[in-house]
């Protein structure tokens, strides 16, 4: 196991923890920055953590409580002033047992051939401010964290791994699309405004929708969303999930359908799936290789997959709309219900962006 370096000079107000880590610098930025890994790592491991807010972007702001083993709570919260992507983020942290004692923190990700050399330092406002939060236990915090974040990221080198992300823009009164939906109409009548976040995005939803590209390795659709992205108005060169500015490949499609179609328009990134949606899950997986692997439609394939329980995350993207009809994500006459941990959730004009555990 790699060891910890904590140093925290007498008389400095500064502490400098240095560790290495078997993964890349983007491999540790992502458990730092998605809220459905970093609740596995950061803390003793004594602690259940809970997120109360998680927005890791510039000017973006998280909270969260470790609940302690008799139920008591510690809350900690801060601000995101600068996250550059696999590279460097900075924040504020204060307990908020000690209120107006903030300190500040930075985090280098350094690549080391294939691995990752951490260095964290943060400056508090005085030196007694630094000693007082080295007395309550910080060290121990600190090493069992960074134990816990190089067993995630050895776990997350191993095959099989990746996870299961159901993602899906919905009306607030429940539809993935309006009435109507067909090839020429993939959205259906009045639709559109389900997908304003993509087509209209702030840069905020620009973040959000290259972030997802990035961490996708395989995506499983549906019959008819192939039809509608295979279609004369559909996906081309320049349009299609996982067209990125930083992502020349895109990702393997596996479609679930009955029977495999005649002529594909779209080449070879489709592959044809007719024995169910979990052989489709099972086949993504394998191509994913680390990566997420990525529900994208349409309702009834998205649902299927959280009903089945095979899904790891359910990502909501809400729409301010209300469409009165449609293609519904839960329609009647599923079996039971499926239980869901809020992880966070980011508020833009076109959506509310909704990050969910899905309880095994």
């Amino acid at each position: 196991m790699n060891p910890t370096t904590i140093t925290a000079q007498p008389g400095s107000p500064f502490v400098e923890v240095v560790r290495e880590f078997d993964a890349t610098p983007a491999r540790l930025f992502r458990a730092y920055t998605d809220p459905d890994l970093i609740t596995r790592w950061l803390g003793p491991r004594d602690v259940e953590m809970r997120l109360l807010e998680f927005d890791p972007h510039s000017g973006g702001a998280y909270r969260y409580a470790h609940v302690d083993t008799d139920g008591s709570e510690h809350l900690f919260r801060g601000v995101f002033h600068s996250v550059e992507r696999a590279e460097r983020i900075v924040q504020t942290f204060e307990y908020e047992g000690a209120p107006g004692q903030v300190s500040l923190e930075t985090l280098i990700f350094e690549e080391l051939d294939g691995r990752t050399r951490l260095r964290a330092r943060s400056v508090f406002p005085s030196v007694e401010a630094r000693d007082a939060m080295v007395a309550s236990g910080m060290e121990r915090g600190i090493r069992d964290s960074m134990d816990r974040l190089g067993e995630l990221a050895r776990d997350a080198e191993r095959p099989g791994t990746s996870r299961v992300v159901v993602d899906i823009s919905m009306s607030l009164d429940g539809y993935v699309t309006g009435p109507g939906a067909d090839p020429e109409h993939g959205l259906g009548v009045g639709g559109e405004p389900l997908h304003a976040w993509v087509s209209e995005p702030t840069p905020r939803d620009s973040e959000i929708l290259h972030r997802s590209f990035t961490e996708t390795g395989a995506v499983v659709m549906g019959r008819s969303t192939f039809d509608v992205v295979d279609g004369p108005q559909g996906w081309n060169d320049e349009i299609g999930y996982g067209y990125d500015e930083d992502q020349t490949v895109a990702p393997p499609v596996f479609v679930v359908t009955h029977a495999r179609p005649r002529e594909v328009r779209l080449g070879e990134r489709f592959r044809f799936v007719t024995d169910g949606v979990e052989q489709a899950v099972e086949q993504a997986r394998a191509a994913s290789g680390d990566k997420d692997v990525v529900v994208m439609g349409g309702g009834s394939i998205a649902s299927q997959v959280l009903y089945a329980g095979l899904a790891d995350v359910l990502r909501i993207h809400l729409a301010p709309i209300v469409l009165g009809g449609g293609t519904p994500l839960f329609p009647q006459g599923n079996p039971g219900p499926v239980r869901l941990e809020p992880l966070g959730a980011v508020s833009t004009p076109g959506a509310e962006h909704l990050t969910y555990r899905v309880l095994k």
